[in-house]
């Protein structure tokens, strides 16, 4: 790691190895290194320009591993200029999926087209991001990539409107994983499940027996609409089930 009090001095000499080609070892060694560099509040203009300088030429490196190491260096800076994150965003993904996790400096149409360009691992990446509206939350579930739906629900920091969340349990519903993702998640709202009172299709009344923990034998296509509406309506005020132990 640099000493603060000698920054400007060791990012003039790593500027100037760059220049004259530094080694692959120690290319990697660098990007390594700089992220803490960059991120030092105390560094005046021209000291933060340099850092970029060489952020910027690292980021364009033809070694895999040392734009790899960057971008794992750099991703969460605050200070990363939005076109070098966006270049990272969009390279291989052992390089961009850091960026796609943690970066602050992308932007939602960014993101948006990530997203529509489905690469899964990269919309997977986006759906692991601690904050995502819920346009963003809506597009990943329509982008058909089952890992990031899971992703996403496991994301407590993922805003999922009720909509999107019905939309999960009505066309992803029949997944096991994303079944548990979703009870995970905790107590569907009440406006979730009156929408999935109007839906009879068979494996959402099989998730709503696991929701509610209620006999196999209660539940059947013809009367879940009736179930779900009963098992609303008595959720709050009636002592025949407990979400534990069952139907008591």
């Amino acid at each position: 790691m640099f000493k603060s009090v000698n920054v400007a001095q060791n990012l003039a000499k790593r500027a100037q190895s760059l220049r004259e080609r530094m080694n692959e070892k120690h290319r990697i060694a660098l990007a390594q290194d700089i992220g803490d560099t960059l991120n030092q509040e105390e560094l005046n203009v021209s000291e933060r320009s340099l850092a970029l300088e060489i952020v910027a030429k690292l980021v364009e490196d033809e070694i895999e591993e040392v734009r790899a190491a960057i971008a794992q260096s750099v991703a969460g800076s605050p200070h990363l200029p939005s076109n070098i994150a966006k270049k990272m965003a969009r390279d291989i993904h052992q390089v961009a999926i850091p960026v796609l996790k943690l970066s602050p400096v992308l932007e939602e149409k960014f993101l948006e087209e990530i997203i529509a360009n489905r690469e899964t691992e990269k919309v997977r990446a986006v759906a692991a991001r601690d904050q995502l509206t819920q346009n963003l939350s809506r597009r990943i579930v329509a982008s058909g990539k089952k890992g990031a739906v899971v992703e996403l629900l496991r994301n407590q920091g993922a805003d999922i409107s009720n909509q999107t969340l019905t939309t999960i349990i009505r066309v992803y519903g029949d997944d096991r994983h994303i079944e548990k993702a979703v009870l995970d998640r905790g107590q569907l709202p009440d406006e979730v499940v009156n929408a999935l009172c109007e839906l009879v299709e068979i494996h959402v009344v099989t998730f709503v027996q696991r929701y509610f923990n209620l006999p196999e034998h209660i539940i059947n296509v013809q009367k879940g609409r009736n179930l779900l509406k009963n098992v609303k309506e008595k959720r709050h005020s009636s002592d025949w089930w407990d979400t534990k132990k069952g139907a008591v």
